[in-house]
């Protein structure tokens, strides 16, 4: 769904743009939830020892 609002619209307008987002039934929402995925991963070290690492090799 593409909604449109020009430079000039009133504030109004953009409250009613914003409430036909949030009424739309949850199917008819494109996008991905990402959240369900939130701390799944397991990454076996530090992400901060890892990007020193990597950029170490890089020189």
């Amino acid at each position: 769904m593409v909604i449109r609002i020009p430079k000039d619209a009133p504030a109004s307008a953009v409250d009613d743009a914003l409430k036909a987002i949030t009424n739309q039934p949850k199917s008819a929402r494109k996008g991905f939830d990402a959240t369900k995925y939130a701390g799944k991963i397991k990454f076996p070290m530090d992400g901060l020892a890892y990007q020193k690492k990597v950029r170490d090799e890089w020189e």
